[in-house]
């Protein structure tokens, strides 16, 4: 799949973003040269000094022009554009008047009918495909990247994005993609059916949506969240407020008593109608959206996705049950209020809590027997009447990454050009620091953790915190104890994992990658067999579930100061990470996906080019998700999530304990669109994959770990058992199975 690439210059959107990447560097200099040239006169300049306005003369007289200071672009603009409230005029002295350019749409923004373009070629000019003129000496195409089949353009420098250069794709029914919290949104997206274009490109919801004009994007568009007690508070006041409470309620009161941050919510003190009348008010106090320009709170958002953040409200029992018992209620009460349309996406409370209890352990400790037990009605956690009667989506476990995608990156310690393997044969992975690149920046892989992370303190009664080895006394082997004076203030090894003072605990970050590789697997694979079980009352991820769905949270760089990482440093994780992430949660059965970054909630939006979190970004992240989620889902326009059959080559955990390939694919019309990655294999090395569709083979070849997507042609009328993939492991253990996964190993081993 090839995307239109094309050149970013001086559109409606971020318009001088780029040309510092080029060498370009330029001040306000108005008031030393207000006539560039015989031809043209400086007027001042729209929103920043770097968007100048002037007055151009062509054959017939002065036109409207806007460009950047060293005269690279021009785009000729409206005359309406001088009245707008952005525009700045320090030169008080020329007369407006001989200015012929017409008013044109968006205020000025786009070209006048009565432009001379016929003059510009003779100027040394081009127009691109945006519609704006470009110096021929320096037009510049927009920086690709490849990833296997797939190249797609990255923006030119930071706080800057450009979604016109992606094709229109429409989502398929049942799908929904959100640009979530920290998503890069700037107040001069450009419009597209006179709605902004990240919503013809396969974005469904976006965050931020509030801070542009109402007739730029929908209610359904929208995306909020917020931390679950926090809404509870606010809408037990709301209850309250119309009398309801005590009774059939309960004590609602005392919830609304609390104060905004409290995370001990008395819930115990509610009914079961209490708690679904909560859940309705939970709705109604986050309905209704505004924007920029209506601040009436008039927006519905009744079909919009609203995110439930809770993993910090003190558990309960209470007379409907657990805690997991009462969230269901929550949930049933929110959907009876705003209907089906809805999308409830919760995160933090998993639909089991088996992966979180094993996943320490290790793969490697788990025995097959072990692995079957997970698929157990008792590990279900969300099983009471709230939830059975409602709609809602869970994040799939997994967690964030915490390592960059080690891409064409070696990955194991070797002697003499050989692997270097521990007593039982494994090779042993590289321990030493180094360095690799990400968007054209460098990161740091580590093979031990980070100081600050060794030797972290905490005082449980203060809450003070201390980092790095100033704090400790360091033993021959690496061991550190906690200096007495800091031990006698009530400082102790830092809790959750986070403190590593003993060398056993060490591990190098390639182990770690794998590891995560493989753990974003599992957790996709365990939760779609518990939520097909759930609402199909059988262990089946070939059909897509209607009510009770996957989603993933995906955050596109690493999270630091984790256990499971070594590093304090946030980093990206590359376009490669992003891909796999997106083709193991939609090529497997997932119907939602949405990102997370650092960030907040803006009432205002900057331009492109200007700082949007309160820092210098560079936005390729953002790219490259879409360009993963177009690669999935623009073959499969017009269709919706409950046409396909998923087909599954990996079964979790095994595969991780055997070194198994990581695989999972759509079969749809003829059609096998299927990804592969070994993460075990060593930089370069070739494993050969044999992969039979009924009466049809095909050969594939993985180089080294990266990633491999197809798109295959297989006869039509096969069911998932049809599919088989065969292949030997590094360790040379033979692997043949089919495409189907349920609670039973021995069904997908052949």
């Amino acid at each position: 799949m090839k995307y239109i690439i094309l050149t970013i210059g001086l559109g409606i959107g971020g318009i001088f973003t780029t040309l510092k990447k080029w060498g370009f560097q330029w001040e306000n200099n108005f008031e030393q040269s207000i006539i560039q040239d015989k031809q043209e006169v400086i007027l001042g300049f729209w929103e920043v000094p770097e968007r100048l306005l002037v007055a151009r003369k062509f054959k017939n007289g002065y036109f409207l022009i806007q460009r950047d200071p060293a005269g690279t672009y021009m785009v000729p603009r409206g005359k309406n554009l001088l009245k707008d409230s952005r525009t700045v005029i320090q030169n008080k002295s020329f007369d407006q008047s001989l200015i012929l350019s017409q008013n044109s749409d968006l205020g000025g923004l786009f070209p006048p009918d009565n432009f001379p373009k016929e003059e510009m070629p003779s100027l040394g000019y081009q127009l691109n495909e945006e519609g704006e003129w470009v110096k021929a000496s320096v037009q510049k195409v927009a920086q690709t990247v490849q990833q296997g089949l797939f190249n797609y353009p990255l923006p030119k420098g930071n706080n800057s994005t450009d979604w016109s250069s992606f094709p229109d794709l429409k989502v398929p029914q049942g799908i929904t993609h959100v640009g979530g919290y920290g998503f890069p949104l700037y107040k001069d997206e450009r419009l597209q059916n006179g709605k902004i274009n990240l919503l013809s490109k396969g974005f469904t919801n976006l965050v931020n949506l509030n801070a542009l004009p109402r007739a730029t994007w929908e209610g359904k568009n929208s995306y909020y969240f917020n931390q679950l007690y926090y809404l509870l508070i606010i809408a037990a006041r709301d209850m309250v407020k119309e009398g309801k409470n005590g009774g059939k309620y309960g004590k609602v009161k005392a919830i609304a008593d609390l104060p905004n941050d409290q995370t001990n919510i008395p819930y115990d003190g509610l009914t079961v109608e209490g708690a679904r009348e909560l859940g309705k008010h939970v709705f109604k106090v986050t309905c209704c959206g505004n924007s920029i320009d209506d601040a009436r709170y008039n927006i519905p958002q009744n079909e919009a996705v609203i995110m439930l953040d809770e993993e910090s409200m003190t558990q309960k029992n209470w007379l409907g049950g657990g805690h997991y018992d009462f969230l269901g209620y929550i949930n049933e009460g929110m959907i009876a209020e705003a209907g089906p349309g809805l999308r409830i996406f919760w995160y933090a409370q998993p639909v089991q809590q088996w992966f979180n209890a094993q996943v320490a352990r290790g793969a490697n400790n788990l025995s097959d027997r072990e692995v079957e037990a997970a698929f157990n009605v008792r590990n279900l956690l969300m099983t009471s009447p709230g939830w059975k009667n409602s709609t809602w989506y869970v994040d799939a476990s997994g967690a964030y990454s915490k390592v960059p995608f080690l891409s064409k990156t070696d990955i194991y310690q070797k002697s003499n050009g050989k692997f270097v393997t521990d007593a039982s044969g494994k090779r042993k992975y590289r321990n030493d620091d180094f360095q690799i690149k990400v968007y054209n920046r460098t990161f740091s892989v580590l093979g031990t953790p980070h100081d600050n992370i060794k030797y972290a303190l905490q005082n449980t009664k203060t809450g003070e915190q201390l980092f790095g080895r100033q704090y400790v006394d360091l033993a021959k082997d690496g061991s550190a104890t906690i200096k007495r004076e800091y031990s006698r203030r009530g400082f102790d090894w830092h809790q959750n994992g986070l403190a590593r003072p003993y060398p056993k605990y060490w591990e190098p970050e390639t182990k770690m990658w794998v590891e995560g590789i493989y753990r974003r697997a599992d957790g996709i694979m365990l939760d779609l067999l518990m939520l097909g079980y759930l609402e199909k009352g059988k262990w089946d991820i070939s059909k897509a579930n209607s009510r009770f769905k996957l989603y993933g949270e995906h955050r596109p760089q690493t999270e630091p100061w984790t256990f499971g990482g070594n590093s304090v440093d946030v980093r990206e994780v590359g376009e490669s990470q992003i891909f796999y992430d997106t083709f193991m949660l939609l090529l497997s059965g997932g119907q939602a996906i949405s990102s997370w970054d650092d960030g907040f909630y803006r009432k205002e939006l900057p331009a492109k080019g200007q700082k949007l979190y309160d820092k210098d970004d560079y936005w390729g992240r953002y790219h490259s998700k879409l360009a993963a989620v177009q690669a999935v889902l623009k073959p499969l326009e017009g269709s919706r999530s409950t046409d396909w059959t998923y087909v599954h080559f990996y079964y979790p955990f095994v595969g991780q304990k055997n070194s198994e390939v990581i695989s999972s694919g759509i079969y749809y019309n003829g059609k096998l669109q299927v990804f592969f990655l070994n993460p075990t294999l060593e930089n370069g090395e070739k494993q050969v994959l044999t992969l039979k569709a009924g009466t049809k083979t095909y050969t594939i070849t993985l180089d080294g770990h990266e990633l491999e997507y197809k798109i295959l042609d297989v006869p039509k009328g096969l069911t998932p058992q049809d599919f088989k993939l065969s292949y030997t492991t590094i360790y040379g253990r033979n692997v043949k199975v089919n495409g189907r996964v349920s609670n039973k190993i021995s069904e997908h081993y052949e």
